[in-house]
């Protein structure tokens, strides 16, 4: 892959978006699962659950990014390590999302709503949501598929966290059952963004 000046300049971008997004999905994905636990809210753990997996996925693109302008060579080997950790931990997430939310919808369990939680899932949107646009443009410059299917990672986490907002504020006026069923849906949606990112990887 050849490194023209641009090449560079956003390779180093890459770098220094992923090094954000580490920084800010462990934080509020560690707030997100103690608030979740706390209020045993399955939609705030889903949600923290799935920022820890961006935050993953951007440690991944760090040593790759970090490689690639070490040595001024484009690793297929880093690459496809960052694409996996993305996609395949998507899907671990996804599945035990769905589990959980089954079961909740059969035993009826509740939680309750959580302040804290609500507020760090609304800021998260946001940043989120800018992080996604700038992962995807990169990601399409370099270009890298792992850092586009990251961005799309994100994308999915600020949608989750939107979610979160919703489902959280519902079950605290008592609708037991938007908790589980708003985890069910983004899980479901998780699944199909990581089908298609495979897909696309392959062809």
């Amino acid at each position: 892959m050849p490194h023209a000046d641009d090449t560079l300049s956003d390779l180093r971008a890459g770098l220094r978006v992923s090094v954000v997004s580490i920084a800010w999905t462990v934080v509020a994905s560690t707030v997100s699962i103690a608030a979740g636990i706390s209020a045993s809210d399955l939609v705030l753990v889903a949600f923290g659950c799935t920022a820890l997996l961006d935050a993953a996925g951007s440690t991944a693109l760090v040593i790759h990014f970090r490689h690639a302008l070490r040595h001024e060579t484009f690793s297929e080997r880093h690459e496809r390590v960052a694409f996996l950790v993305v996609t395949g931990g998507l899907v671990v997430v996804a599945l035990a999302t769905i589990a959980e939310s089954i079961e909740r919808l059969i035993t009826r369990a509740h939680g309750e709503a959580s302040t804290i939680g609500v507020v760090t899932a609304a800021a998260t949107a946001v940043v989120l949501t800018l992080l996604a646009r700038s992962k995807i443009r990169l990601g399409r410059s370099i270009p890298s598929p792992a850092l586009f299917a990251d961005g799309m990672l994100s994308t999915t986490g600020a949608v989750l966290a939107v979610v979160t907002v919703i489902g959280t504020l519902l079950s605290g006026l008592g609708a037991w059952w938007a908790d589980p069923v708003t985890a069910l849906c983004v899980a479901v949606g998780a699944l199909g963004i990581a089908a298609f990112l495979a897909r696309q990887n392959t062809e």
